[in-house]
C-alpha cells in the first residue's frame, strides 16, 4: 500500500501499479494521478456551474421581480426584527424557486418571507407569475407586472402560435392588454 497525503491519489497510484503488472515510476504515477484527479474535479465543477447557470436562466432575479411588479417595499427592504436577519431557510428557498424566483441572491429570511407573501397575494389576485413577467419583459413588453395571469398567458400563447415571434400589429413597448 502506497502512502500519500491524499487517499484518492494513493488509491489511483496503487491501481496503476496493479494494472501495469510490471514496475512503474512511482513519482510519474503520483504526478499522473494528481493530474487526473484535478482534471476530474475541474470537470465536475464545470458541470455544476453549468447546471447553476441553466437553473439561474430559468429563474427571476428578486430585485428585477420587485421592480417589475412595482413593489418598492421589496426593492428597499431592510430587516427590522432579529428573526428577519437570519438566513433564508431551505423551505423558503424551495418555495421561491418553485415559483420562479432565484433564491440564492436573497440575503435574509425576512425578505424571503415578504417575497413569498407577495407571490401568494398576486396569485390570489390572478396577476402574472414571475416567469410570465420575465419572458414578456425579455420580449420588450412593459409593465407586465400589472397584467393579469390570463392576459399574460394569452400573449405568450399568441407569441407561441406565431413561431415565438411577436405577432404583427403588436408593438411590445406600448402594448397594454
Amino acid at each position: 500500500m502506497l502512502v500519500s497525503k491524499d487517499a484518492d491519489i494513493a488509491e489511483r497510484v496503487n491501481q496503476k501499479i496493479v494494472d501495469s503488472g510490471a514496475g512503474i515510476d512511482l513519482i510519474f504515477a503520483n504526478e499522473s494521478a494528481e493530474k487526473d484527479i484535478i482534471a476530474e474535479r475541474e470537470a465536475a465543477l464545470a458541470r455544476e456551474l453549468a447546471a447553476m447557470r441553466k437553473r439561474q436562466l430559468r429563474l427571476v432575479d428578486p430585485i428585477q421581480y420587485a421592480f417589475s411588479i412595482e413593489a418598492e417595499d421589496l426593492a428597499r427592504y431592510q430587516p427590522t426584527f432579529v428573526w428577519e436577519m437570519g438566513p433564508v431557510t431551505e423551505k423558503q428557498k424551495d418555495y421561491l424557486e418553485k415559483h420562479g424566483i432565484f433564491a440564492d441572491t436573497i440575503e435574509n429570511c425576512g425578505l424571503a418571507s415578504l417575497i413569498i407573501d407577495k407571490l401568494k397575494k398576486r396569485q390570489m389576485e390572478g396577476l402574472a407569475t414571475p416567469k410570465q413577467i420575465r419572458y414578456l419583459e425579455s420580449r420588450g413588453f412593459r409593465h407586465v407586472g400589472t397584467w393579469s395571469f390570463d392576459d399574460a398567458t394569452d400573449m405568450i400563447n399568441r407569441i407561441a402560435s406565431n413561431n415565438w415571434f411577436i405577432p404583427r400589429g403588436i408593438n411590445a413597448a406600448t402594448y397594454q392588454p
